[in-house]
């Protein structure tokens, strides 16, 4: 039974609180049965068992499949915010039950490349998306994401994107931290639970992954929510490389000072297939987390040195990662000089041409291919002295930050050791 929002608050009370999170892949041309399938996600908030608190949705790329969504949820979920963000939205917004009062969007510093244009994760400028809001009398931080596409795990070439993306996230998480708000972050992460990606933000943002806590577990899964064999629009090569799919879409919690909360369940209740339709809601499963709020006492909370050497790994690995991203960012820079230097050649070439005595029709051929490659010289100039040393600095500014953080975590590594250390020697007394 759940709380009515007027009701008064009993502090003594546990409260429930449904989320759902679920990427739509709502690309207007690209992905199939889209309108249908924003509909069928639209009636199944609504005409579904479970009355949700709050839902995360990523992929939202129309402005139409939002607003239709808005107007079909609106009885149940009459609260919602969309995240406006480079060039054609960042596809992310938040329903909610209870009013949202303050919003907040951080854009990546680093979200791949505009050239390319089938991957489209630079156009869509992803962040991570940040609202409050109060239920049963409970503040709560709401945070939705959408990290970097994967696109090729055998040669990863936006790795070292995702880790800035991943780093920031957990800054901003850990920045909010000791607030009086219960903080609910879920979204598609694109990286599984081994990759470091996750493992920054669930161990240096201090967050509970409710799938993992979560009692009750589906016999024979491991909570794949991506390229899952019972998904229609799952390709078989990639069944073929991994036959179960991937975890990557999750519901992360963190407890305030003030309250404590335990997952009761974290599981996948919608159908495999749309209603009366041969087709999956999205080439994603959705996520369901009940999550049990209740008062907490004024115990503090100290750090583990198990939960700060988890921390340090994921920060080492990652520094890693921006080294190598760097060289990486400085070899592509390079190329693009190179390039510019040739097109730059061949501009002067068409310059000598054009001083001798040529037919009309060449003339007008070299001219036209003269204005092509002037495009092509401009953007490769771009690219080398702008774009990678932006690219290039925001790698590097990860990797300082993180340095810093290390630095942190050695001491406060000490500090446990040496607590440890007193508290064994006062038993031994």
């Amino acid at each position: 039974m759940t709380v009515p929002e007027h009701a008064q608050k009993d502090n003594t009370m546990a409260v429930e609180i449904k989320v759902l999170t679920l990427n739509v892949w709502g690309i207007p041309g690209v992905s199939k049965d889209r309108e249908v399938r924003i509909e069928a996600i639209a009636n199944q908030l609504v005409t579904g068992p479970d009355e949700f608190d709050f839902v995360f949705l990523q992929e939202v790329w129309c402005e139409a499949d939002y607003f239709l969504l808005a107007s079909k949820v609106n009885k149940v979920l009459p609260f919602r915010h969309y995240f406006a963000s480079g060039v054609i939205g960042s596809g992310m917004c938040i329903f909610s039950r209870s009013p949202l009062t303050e919003v907040y969007f951080h854009k990546f510093t680093l979200n791949g490349f505009p050239h390319k244009i089938t991957h489209a994760d630079w156009w869509g400028g992803k962040g991570m998306a940040v609202c409050k809001s109060t239920r049963h009398g409970i503040p709560f931080v709401l945070a939705t994401t959408h990290f970097h596409a994967e696109y090729n795990r055998k040669n990863d070439e936006y790795v070292h994107h995702r880790v800035v993306q991943a780093f920031e996230t957990s800054q901003l998480i850990r920045f909010c931290q000791k607030a009086g708000s219960v903080l609910i972050f879920a979204g598609d992460f694109n990286c599984t639970p081994t990759d470091f990606a996750y493992r920054i933000v669930k161990f240096y943002g201090n967050l509970v992954d409710t799938y993992t806590e979560s009692p009750v577990k589906t016999p024979g899964s491991n909570g794949e929510t991506n390229e899952t064999p019972s998904n229609s629009y799952t390709n078989v090569k990639a069944l073929i490389d991994n036959p179960s799919g991937n975890r990557i879409d999750y519901v992360f919690y963190q407890a305030s000072a003030s309250h404590k909360v335990k997952t009761k369940v974290c599981d996948q209740p919608w159908p495999q297939k749309v209603p009366q339709k041969d087709f999956s809601f999205s080439d994603h499963e959705a996520v369901r987390t009940i999550l049990t709020v209740t008062p907490a006492k004024d115990d503090e909370n100290t750090e583990t040195i198990t939960e700060v050497q988890a921390q340090t790994d994921a920060l080492l690995e990652s520094s890693a990662v921006c080294e190598q991203g760097m060289k990486k960012v400085a070899v592509s820079r390079r190329f693009y000089l190179m390039l510019s230097v040739l097109l730059t050649v061949l501009q002067l070439g068409y310059l000598v041409v054009l001083s001798l005595d040529i037919s009309p029709w060449l003339r007008v051929g070299l001219g036209i291919l003269s204005l092509v490659s002037m495009s092509f010289l401009l953007y490769f100039l771009f690219m080398g002295t702008v774009f990678y040393h932006v690219e290039f600095n925001g790698v590097k500014a990860t990797k300082l930050a993180i340095k810093r953080h290390l630095e942190m975590l050695t001491e406060k590594n000490a500090q446990i050791f040496e607590e440890e250390r007193k508290r064994s020697l006062s038993l031994i007394k």
